[in-house]
């Protein structure tokens, strides 16, 4: 199996749907498979993970970015959101390169080998660049 970049030489993009009119509202390409998941909140800020290691919120009308923080390591786990007992809202993710595209990050593959991570070596050859194994959990107080 080979992976390879589509369209614009990315390999994933985060998107928004209108449902009703069965058409793409916007689109965040991303230079590396994204693995992350999304939540929304009722803010209207949509808060994704990428594995080159960036936690963003995008605003869920149009797509441009809010905020972004650099975390350590790349992010394939889901964001969370909940009320703490201040009664503030917190968001909250788990990062830690992971996934077969990861695999070539946290088990330090060889990128020459194209078959390297379930055949994600060719493809994910910049990534040891992009991040570094590790993982941590951020909580972040919404205003």
């Amino acid at each position: 199996m080979r992976y390879y970049p589509g369209p614009g030489g990315n390999m994933g993009e985060t998107m928004a749907w209108d449902p009703i009119a069965g058409k793409k509202v916007w689109t965040i390409p991303d230079k590396f498979p994204t693995w992350s998941g999304t939540v929304t909140t009722a803010g209207e800020l949509v808060f994704f993970g990428t594995l080159d290691g960036w936690f963003k919120a995008a605003d869920a009308r149009d797509g441009k970015i809010h905020l972004q923080f650099k975390t350590g390591s790349g992010i394939i786990g889901q964001p969370i959101t909940y009320r703490g007992p201040d009664g503030k809202q917190y968001i909250a993710i788990l990062f830690g390169i992971g996934g077969w595209p990861g695999s070539i990050v946290s088990n330090n593959l060889d990128t020459r080998d194209d078959s390297a991570g379930n055949g994600w070596g060719s493809a994910m050859r910049d990534l040891k660049k992009a991040t570094q194994p590790g993982g941590t959990l951020y909580v972040f107080a919404l205003p």
